[in-house]
């Protein structure tokens, strides 16, 4: 066997048993510390089941490929099976901690059909301490590929079967291909109907146990969501996006291994969020010289409809209130474009290589807005050249809303092109992180999520932002666009389709403590703040954006409970930053220090004034003195929040 060159340890114990009456080889892969068991069935039909800490999480639900033009799988046996310990840590500057632990134990099962076709299919296996994850991979001989050794898969069969019909978190679309924007409702599992189109994650409370439900390494394959399974038990099935050419769902030739199906594991929702690094575990390590890119926060353009077209005039404001921050960028958004060229040019109202040398000045990056049908007409190397050429840091790609396999090929070269002319990518338009920032860092940020200019015509409520970082946000970066600071309780908040005076600027539901919140609770290397200059002059708890990080050294998830209330610390270098919010109900928080180092800590506290209740924009800005171990205690008003900033006394 191949020796891993980061100290993974072969020939883990890995248990074969046959079963007596089926004839089925039974085949276990446990965790490291032996609280999660990863049970393969194997004989008539292939089966899989898992236990978490002695509680059963998945009964034995179904696995397989549809092959076109194929006979389904028949009957198969094991060939071959090894088992090896991986124990490896891999540095991450530009997330939510900087470094991980990938440890497992992973098992590779080579199965043949026993039939006098013997196809073949592999089946990979990890079972970590607090999740698990298993795909497949197509050997070049399976059996299931033509002259050329292409092969299509048209359906896949896998299930999550559940022993009782639980609470799930499920966001649900319209179709297969969507921007994935949704909120996260609390239902049955029984209430996902077989033609349902559930998103990633689905999160299931257990009797014991909370599971997550997602994909990683999503690269040169089909995207996936649920169904409501075929299982007698309360289940989900695999749905995989058709391909735009009617070819099935996945084409590809010789070996090929699907995405990850993880399955992230804890005793609480935090605990969901604490074990997520397993999505970037399984996700493919870095491809990319990725030692230019630089996390930040960045002012924006769009927010207004008044202001929301990019002149001049505009983006200069825009850059002058980076500057003064100390954020790195700024974005420009739709408009800039001049749509009558074929190649990509700027508007008379917007000059880009000015703008961008105006910027430089001032030490500030200049990102540009692109749909991204502009890029394919133009040329994507073409136009990318380009910005790169007028001095453009990156650019905001938008409105794919797809994830069959020709458009996660198309996301990916785009992202390698921008690569090499050293632009960062934020995908709008876009469907949910599966660990690609590992693989290609520059794309720094994605949307998939209903973000904050939802409420430009609709209303984003405290309830669907306590609910975000136990779902869509424990997944990867959100470019949630957060930092309004026009705030507004929910009985009195009115969307822009409201007014009839197109000046009126958006607010946002919930306190200025909750607003604030929210940009350290949602992850995202390239932190886009929502306000305008003008809403921003002057108002009490814009220091905190000043000094707020992108990237984190450290994250620990504290306390929570889906869709109710979430709090946070994170730690950049010494300093330390907590943050809590509340739904709709006003609630008190106590949180112990334990993390902190020796020593005392300069605190500064943004929280819910009293007054907060009635004006949302009220904000209480406070200082005191903590030590390690002391427990700080602090109210919350209805669809408010807080934060505390904490530096070593020097």
């Amino acid at each position: 066997m191949k020796k891993n060159n980061s100290a993974v340890v072969v020939a883990l114990a890995t248990f074969l048993v046959f079963a007596a009456r089926a004839q089925a080889q039974t085949i276990q892969t446990t965790s490291p510390n032996g609280k999660t068991v990863v049970t393969l069935s194997v004989g008539d039909a292939t089966t899989y089941s898992a236990t978490f800490d002695g509680t059963t999480v998945l009964a034995p639900s179904k696995l397989g490929l549809t092959f076109k033009g194929a006979e389904p799988l028949g009957a198969t046996r094991v060939v071959d099976s090894q088992t090896r310990a991986i124990d490896e840590k891999w540095d991450q500057p530009l997330g939510k901690r900087a470094e991980y632990v990938d440890r497992c134990s992973e098992t590779t099962v080579q199965l043949q059909e026993t039939g006098s076709a013997a196809r073949k299919l592999t089946l990979v296996v990890r079972a970590y301490d607090d999740g698990l994850a298993f795909r497949y991979v197509v050997p070049k001989d399976s059996g299931f590929g033509d002259e050329n050794d292409e092969f299509c898969v048209e359906s896949e069969e896998t299930e999550f079967a559940f022993d009782a019909d639980y609470d799930v978190w499920a966001t649900s679309y319209p179709k297969f291909n969507t921007s994935q924007e949704e909120e996260f409702p609390q239902k049955k599992l029984s209430a996902i109907a077989p033609d349902a189109f559930i998103g990633m994650p689905l999160v299931v409370k257990g009797n014991g146990f909370y599971a997550a439900l997602t994909e990683s390494d999503l690269l040169n394959w089909s995207g996936a969501q649920f169904t409501g399974g075929s299982s007698a038990a309360p289940s989900v099935k695999v749905r995989l996006t058709p391909r735009a050419d009617g070819r099935g769902c996945v084409v590809r030739r010789g070996k090929a291994a699907s995405p990850w199906r993880v399955v992230l594991l804890g005793k609480s929702p935090v605990d969901l969020v604490n074990n997520s690094g397993i999505v970037l575990n399984t996700a493919t390590p870095c491809a990319i010289d990725a030692s230019w890119v630089k996390p930040g926060n960045s002012s924006w353009n769009w927010w207004a409809p008044q202001d929301g077209y990019p002149t001049d005039k505009v983006m200069k404001g825009l850059v002058d209130l980076a500057a003064e921050m100390g954020w790195e960028y700024t974005l420009v958004d739709a408009g800039w474009k001049d749509k009558q060229k074929e190649i990509v040019a700027y508007t008379k109202d917007l000059n880009v290589p000015e703008l961008v040398k105006y910027a430089k000045e001032k030490n500030v990056r200049i990102l540009l807005w692109f749909h991204y049908k502009n890029l394919v007409d133009a040329g994507v190397r073409a136009a990318l050249k380009q910005v790169a050429d007028w001095g453009v840091a990156g650019v905001k790609i938008d409105f794919m809303d797809s994830h069959t396999q020709e458009m996660v090929q198309w996301l990916e070269e785009t992202c390698k092109i921008a690569a090499e002319y050293q632009l960062l990518v934020d995908y709008h338009g876009m469907y949910k992180p599966t660990g690609m920032e590992r693989t290609y860092p520059n794309q720094i940020t994605r949307e998939g999520v209903r973000g904050n200019e939802y409420n430009r015509w609709s209303k984003n409520s405290a309830t669907h932002t306590a609910t975000l970082p136990f779902t869509r946000c424990m997944l990867g970066p959100a470019d949630y666009t957060p930092g309004g600071f026009l705030n507004e309780h929910s009985e009195t908040f009115k969307s822009l389709s409201a007014y009839k005076d197109r000046s009126i600027d958006c607010h946002v539901v919930g306190t200025r403590a909750h607003e604030l919140a929210l940009c350290m609770i949602y992850d995202s290397p390239l932190r886009c703040l929502a306000d305008l200059p003008r809403n921003y002059k002057d108002q009490p708890g814009l220091e905190y954006l000043r000094d707020l990080p992108a990237v984190w050294d450290e994250t620990i998830a504290l306390d929570g409970r889906i869709g109710e209330f979430y709090v946070v610390a994170r730690r950049s270098g010494d300093d330390w930053f907590v943050s809590g919010v509340t739904n709709e109900e006003a609630r008190s928080f106590s949180v112990k220090f334990d993390f902190l180092e020796d020593g005392e800590y300069d605190a500064v506290l943004y929280a819910d004034a009293p007054e907060s209740d009635q004006d949302a924009t009220q904000i209480s800005i406070s200082t005191k003195t903590f030590r390690k171990g002391e427990t700080f205690t602090v109210d919350a008003v209805r669809e408010g929040g807080w934060n505390v900033v904490l530096r070593p006394r020097r």
